[in-house]
Order: structure tokens, then sequence, then C-alpha cells
């Protein structure tokens, strides 16, 4: 099929140059006739050349017949190829090697126009690794361990710069007395179950130490969907045995609330835990940080002899929950916060739109470079993590935060590198030679109105 559209290419571009050659016999011999009309005496009063050209002109503007083109499809087209020219026609036979040559200087120049764009230059990794370190520094030396919540009084001093700032934060949003109001207000239920002979079937360990780490209802994220689901149904979604399971209340309530009205009221449930204390005045055991009850499932995936799934709930049981999560998150933050702001100072330096470099950080719409840098970023700050807890010997100093961001934009950082990235050369390169080819089709078909025009 591909070699009968080449002899088509062959056939039609023969048909051209043909056509080519008889326009310039037409050119040489008008040229003729103009020199010998020119060496006429009394050329000049025979014939008024201005009002001779005008009319002409009105002549092919607005013509007294107009004659449409034949068009033949590319059937017939391919079949008077076939009879015109007989034996195989190679691609090499259309093309000469100019052709060639423009069509690989046309590519060469869109890669090079592509890696400028996309490609991480000296200053790009200079820039994230930078901005890591920056980030690391401050968690090695501004976040300290977590301390046992359910041994620590409510208002005792953290150590560690960030650990006290959000310590406060908190106490000054979500005070004692308030937390206590929200508890009592927006209650959910079996979808807050501390005991297990309140729920049916259900034969492992449950107590109001971990909890809220087992049930997937009070985890930050999932917990809208989770919790949503256990308040409407009166059921107990929870990790048991490595498996998400299902349990049904010992004592089940009726619910008349929309799917909004309980993720609404889970909310507030959630907020009332984040900082609620303990009956005897302590911490207490808050929110477990985001997804870290899904990985508490993890129990057979070993690091280091270790169980991942062991290790999170032992994290979780002394003191990691969503509060210090909230504090280790704050070097990750500023790290963003510093990516965005060269980024932004870079792009409007070349010439770019400022709100429209600052909309190529946002999470919708990140720039596939600005993607890079983050994952670069964020790898400087995770080893510098983990030379933390190395030195220390204590997996309570891992920044769960920092961990999470170079697991979240390494992996769209190597989908870019092992197969987006290639896509998207030749998807542009494909389009923009589509551009081409359509202005090529609108010319001809302006060619073609304009042949129809001419005078018979």
């Amino acid at each position: 099929m591909f070699g009968k559209q080449i002899k088509t290419l062959k056939y039609l571009q023969d048909m051209a140059d043909e056509t080519e050659a008889m326009h310039a016999d037409i050119d040489e011999g008008i040229a003729k006739l103009r020199e010998k009309l020119m060496s006429v005496e009394g050329y000049d009063e025979a014939i008024n050349l201005p009002e001779f050209f005008d009319a002409l002109e009105r002549r092919k503007t607005t013509p007294e017949v107009i004659i449409p083109l034949e068009h033949k499809t590319f059937t017939e087209i391919s079949r008077e190829a076939d009879h015109a020219i007989p034996g195989r026609v190679r691609l090499s036979d259309i093309l000469t090697r100019e052709d060639f040559r423009e069509v690989d200087s046309r590519i060469a120049r869109h890669i090079d126009e592509f890696n400028r764009e996309y490609s991480l230059d000296a200053w790009d990794y200079a820039i994230a690794g930078t901005c890591g370190l920056v980030a690391g520094m401050l968690d090695a030396f501004c976040i300290k361990s977590p301390i046992r919540s359910t041994s620590t009084k409510f208002d005792s001093p953290l150590d560690g710069v960030f650990n006290r700032a959000v310590q406060k934060s908190f106490n000054a949003i979500l005070p004692q007395d308030f937390s206590h109001e929200l508890s009592e207000k927006f209650t959910i239920g079996s979808a807050d179950t501390s005991m297990k002979n309140r729920l049916q079937s259900f034969t492992g360990k449950l107590s109001p130490y971990d909890h809220r780490l087992k049930e997937l209802s009070h985890d930050p994220v999932l917990g809208f969907i989770f919790g949503a689901f256990d308040i409407m149904n009166s059921k107990c979604t929870m990790i048991d045995g490595g498996k998400i399971c299902v349990y049904d209340s010992v004592s089940p309530n009726e619910y008349d609330g929309n799917i909004f009205h309980a993720m609404g009221r889970m909310f507030a449930h959630l907020a009332s835990d984040i900082n609620a204390p303990s009956a005897s005045g302590n911490r207490g055991m808050g929110l477990p940080a985001p997804f870290m009850g899904g990985l508490t499932m993890l129990r057979n995936v070993n690091i280091s002899g270790e169980s991942l799934g062991g290790n999170i709930e032992y994290m979780y049981l002394n003191g990691y929950d969503m509060r210090h999560f909230t504090a280790v998150s704050i070097p990750p933050a500023i790290m963003e916060i510093l990516l965005r702001a060269f980024w932004t100072i870079r792009r409007v330096n070349e010439g770019r739109n400022l709100w429209a470099s600052l909309a190529e950080t946002a999470p919708g719409n990140m720039h596939k470079k600005f993607r890079m840098m983050m994952a670069a970023g964020y790898g400087v700050l995770c080893s510098l993590n983990a030379g933390k807890v190395y030195i220390t010997q204590d997996i309570l100093n891992v920044n769960y935060s920092a961990w999470l961001g170079l697991i979240w934009n390494g992996f769209h950082a190597l989908k870019w590198a092992l197969m987006d990235r290639d896509f998207l050369l030749w998807e542009t390169l494909e389009k923009r030679e589509l551009l081409r080819l359509q202005e090529t089709i609108e010319k001809l078909t302006e060619l073609e109105h304009e042949v129809e025009l001419l005078p018979v």
C-alpha cells in the first residue's frame, strides 16, 4: 500500500514538473514577444499599456465564466500512475538529498527546542539541590523526634522549633474544651469503635490506643470515604490481619442523612480527634498521618530485617500522629515554596508571563521540567533525612511527609523520563508537520480558486 502511495506521488511530481516547464516556456515566449513589440516603431502610440493591463486585471478578477477544475479520486490518480510509471518507485525517487537534509534539519531543530524547554540545565539542578539542602538542614536542626503522647501532659512544651510551633498552633485552634465539644456533638457511631465487643465477629485486638490507626475512618484522607460509608451503614472498616475488613456494629443505628452530610460529620469528628487530650489530661493519641493505617498492612514487607507495617504501628504508638506529621511537613513546604519562587523568576527572566509561569507549578498543571526539579529536591531532602535516621538509629526521626513527596514526584518524574518524554517529543513534531501540511493544503485551495477565475 505504501509503495502505491509513493508511485502516485512520483506521478504527481512528474506532472507538476511538466507543468512548470510549460510555464517556463510560456514566460520565455512572452518575454521574447514583449522584446519584439518594444522594438517596433510607434509601439507606445499604438497601445496604451496601463489601460491594456487594467483591462486584463479586471478580466482576471471579474471573469465572465468560472470553470471548476476536474477532481479525481486517489484511486483514479493511482491507476494513472501505474499506467504511466511501470515498476517500483522508492522514496529516494521523489525526494532529493536536499529534501532529506531539510527534514533532518527540521527534526534536529525541534529536538533542540524540546530539550531547551524540558531538559534540566546546570542552574535547574543547582536550584533543586540547594532547596533540598535547605529543607534537609531545617529537618535536621528544627525537628525533634515525637514524644509518647500517652505519658506527656497536654501543655508540656515539645522539643524542636517546628514541633513547638505546631503544638502552639493546634492548642490555639483546637483547645481541649473545643475538641471535647466537637467530639460530643459529632459522634460517628460504629465508625469510632474502641472496644472489640462492640463489633460482630471481630476476634482481633482493639484498644483506645490503636483504634484510630486501625480504623480507616480516622485516616485524614481516606476517612472521608470509609468513614462516610461506615456511618451510613453502621459498620466499621479496619485493617485486621493485614487485610481490609468490614464489621457490623453490635448496635446498628438508622442513618437518614446523605453522603455529603456523612462526609461533613466525618470532617468535624476528625477535627475533634486531631488534638484531643486523653482522659488523664495527657496529649492523647491523635489522628494518624495520612495513609499510615493502610501501610500497617505491609507487615510482611521487611526493610533491614524489620517489618514495615510493624514500624508504622510503633511510630504511631510513640507519638508520630497527625500533629507530628504537620511539623515534619514544614521543611518540604518551605522547599516547594522556594522551588516555585525560583522557577517563576527564571521563567519571567526568559520573557514568560508571570502568572502563566506561576501556574506551571500548580499540581494539576505542573510543567514536566518543574516536576523533575521537585523530584530532585525531594531526593536531596530524603537523602539527608535518611542520614539523620541512620545517625540517631531512631525510626521516629523519619520525615514521613518528605518520603511521601519523593514517592509521588519520583513516580511522575520516572514516568516522564522513561515513557511520556518520547511520546510528547514525537507528538509535538507530528503536530508541527501536520500544521505545515495544512498550510500547504490551504495554499493549494487558494491556487485552485485563482485557476478557476482565469479567463478563457
